[in-house]
C-alpha cells in the first residue's frame, strides 16, 4: 500500500468515527487537518505495524484529549 493510500483509508476511518450521540466527531476539512499533523515519513515508519484504523484511533484521542 501506499502512503497516499495509506492516508485515504486514515482518513476514511476518521470520517466513520462517531461521538457518543452517533453523530460524526470530525467534518471532512478537520479530519484532513488531524491526519497532515502526521508527515509522509511518519506514515511511511508505521505503515507496517499499524492498520489505518489504529492510526485513526490515536488521531482522535489525541484530538479528544486536546479538546479537554
Amino acid at each position: 500500500m501506499s502512503i497516499e493510500e495509506f492516508r485515504k483509508e486514515i482518513l476514511s476511518a476518521l470520517l466513520e468515527k462517531t461521538n457518543t450521540k452517533g453523530e460524526p466527531r470530525f467534518d471532512e476539512a478537520s479530519a484532513k487537518e488531524l491526519l497532515n499533523q502526521l508527515s509522509d515519513n511518519e506514515l511511511e515508519e508505521g505503515i507496517l505495524f499499524n492498520t489505518p484504523e489504529d492510526v485513526a484511533d490515536v488521531l482522535s484521542e489525541i484530538e479528544l484529549k486536546a479538546k479537554r
